[in-house]
């Protein structure tokens, strides 16, 4: 990936705007991307209750979906509960790109101490990035008593223990500062997203 190409994905991770949805049948269907109204994770059933997109003017980055367990209200989504953020990715990005904004989109919602203090479970999870393509898929699943479980296309590619490491990471993108507000909306509560965004 050249350098210039990699600013660009960088900047989607940090540019977003919102899609919201009205129930999860309209938003498993999102700009012609499917995300299964239910998923089986490790024994647990999880449902999908919102999908957003991160994009950059006309550049789009990927669709992520939030999947929660049923009586799991959205609000209660960085406790220690089941949960999957599944994203759709539009364009090629270097596992790089990951590793490198990790680190400072967590401090910025737990503050730089709590962010130094998981630095090891961090750079473990950072390592377990890969390069992905164009129309290919990650899973960041976090099980309560097992940790967080990095997936590439259906693969496994490790797990860090801890719920505060889970709490910490899942709050770049639904915590108090996330890297979007629009984008969290559009995750937490896509009523409130703008009516030409949403699906039907």
């Amino acid at each position: 990936m050249t350098l210039s190409v990699r600013k660009i994905a960088i900047v989607l991770i940090l540019s977003t705007a919102q899609l919201g949805f009205s129930g999860a049948a309209s938003a498993a269907q999102s700009r012609g991307i499917h995300f299964a109204d239910t998923i089986q994770v490790e024994g647990y059933k999880l449902g999908l209750r919102g999908v957003g997109i991160l994009q950059k003017f006309i550049f789009k980055g990927y669709l992520v979906g939030l999947y929660l367990p049923e009586g799991v209200a959205v609000k209660d989504a960085l406790t220690d509960v089941p949960k999957r953020l599944e994203y759709y990715f539009y364009r090629d990005m270097a596992a790089e790109d990951f590793r490198s904004t990790g680190a400072p989109l967590m401090a910025q919602n737990v503050g730089q101490a709590e962010t130094d203090r998981l630095e090891p479970k961090l750079a473990a999870f950072n390592q377990l990035y890969r390069d992905v393509k164009e129309k290919q898929r990650y899973t960041i699943t976090y099980i309560p008593g097992k940790g967080t479980e990095l997936g590439l296309e259906g693969e496994s590619l490790g797990w860090v223990p801890g719920f505060e490491f889970a709490a910490a990471y899942f709050a770049i993108w639904l915590g108090p500062n996330p890297v979007s507000e629009e984008l969290k909306e559009g995750l937490l509560d896509p009523e409130t997203a703008a009516p030409d965004t949403k699906t039907n």
